[in-house]
């Protein structure tokens, strides 16, 4: 079944829904975080052929489920030329993928990809519009710009898949009463309703989730606990985060399940991978037809060797997001097992 992408047009939603019965068994949902396969930009950041895909290791655990969906952190673009950044500086960070990683995304079983972050404009519109079309070619479903979204059709189940970010031309998490419309819509002609954000503070410093807006140089990064809540009072049945580049906090809110930062999955060459930096994670869900949880997993993964992902049989990540959930999201009712394994309390 093929991805069906969509624009919200503002004011008026227009949804164009394929009739089925939805059988009565759960859909298996697997989330991850950042996603940067190596850039052109500065050269050298491109993993050599004959080492094979960075995702090569990871793939056959990503693509066993009914939806996979992650954060591709920059363009697929074989030219375009940036402002941001000298030619060959190695203290400016924007990322340039090749064009054929778009078949390396979709053979890992990418269903949705969000190009909601501060790095999708790195190289100019052009490359944005042709990062959508490689997406496109390559049947996987995306969200960026404003008013876009993905849908698609398991076994009689409508997904839908909205993506937000605090900056750029994307749907915007600051702006809560047109999210919360968005994300509304969608409901209505949907079963499960899936939310990328990226926002938040970056680094090990930001580990911790503060109950107020973030900042980061500057600039408003949202605040992600009140965007995450609304999201899911309007409707939506997961949230998924990333964007900190580490691990958060996770918490249950009223039966659905936030995860604040799946912090960075596959990011080769460019990107800070010291101390906690280089864990992250599969989030393994399952819901029933409904939209309710069912059960859960985060399994732990860590990069090595420049950024290939590995899975963790230490469960780093996991640790890390239980410890932070009990230190910063105290009141919900969920906890994780020595594995991994979601806990739900009754």
């Amino acid at each position: 079944m093929r991805v069906i992408q969509k624009i919200i047009i503002p004011v008026f939603l227009i949804l164009f829904s394929i009739p089925g019965e939805a059988e009565e068994q759960s859909i298996r949902i697997k989330a991850v975080g950042d996603i940067m396969l190596g850039s052109y930009h500065p050269s050298g950041f491109l993993r050599p052929e004959e080492k094979g895909s960075i995702l090569k290791y990871i793939r056959p655990l990503v693509k066993d489920a009914d939806i996979t969906l992650g954060n591709l952190e920059g363009t697929l673009c074989d030219s375009g030329s940036t402002d941001k950044c000298e030619p060959d500086s190695l203290d400016c960070y924007v990322f340039r993928m090749p064009e054929v990683y778009g078949e390396d995304l979709e053979l890992a079983g990418f269903d949705f990809l969000s190009l909601a972050n501060n790095h999708i404009g790195d190289f100019g519109p052009d490359c944005v519009t042709r990062t959508e079309e490689v997406l496109d070619a390559n049947d996987i479903g995306w969200s960026g710009r404003p008013g876009t979204f993905a849908s698609k059709i398991v076994r009689g189940v409508r997904i839908a898949f909205i993506a937000f970010h605090s900056g750029g031309y994307c749907n915007s998490s600051l702006d809560l009463e047109t999210a919360e419309d968005l994300v509304t819509n969608l409901d209505i002609d949907h079963d499960i309703v899936l939310v990328s954000v990226h926002g938040g503070a970056e680094g090990l410093a930001a580990m911790h989730l503060p109950d107020s807006t973030e900042y980061y140089f500057g600039e408003d990064r949202g605040h992600m606990i009140q965007f995450s809540q609304r999201m899911i009072d309007a409707g939506a049945d997961l949230i998924v985060g990333h964007g900190p580049h580490v691990a958060r906090a996770m918490e249950l809110y009223k039966g659905k399940l936030i995860v604040y930062s799946l912090a960075n999955f596959a990011t080769y060459g460019r990107f800070n991978l010291q101390a906690e930096r280089r864990f992250g994670a599969v989030l393994d869900i399952e819901f029933d037809t409904n939209g309710d949880l069912v059960k859960g997993k985060l399994i732990s993964t860590e990069q090595k060797y420049w950024g290939v992902p590995f899975v963790d049989k230490e469960h780093r990540f996991s640790h890390l997001v239980d410890s932070l959930s009990k230190a910063d999201r105290p009141q919900s009712s969920t906890t994780l097992g020595t594995d991994g394994t979601i806990i739900f309390a009754n």
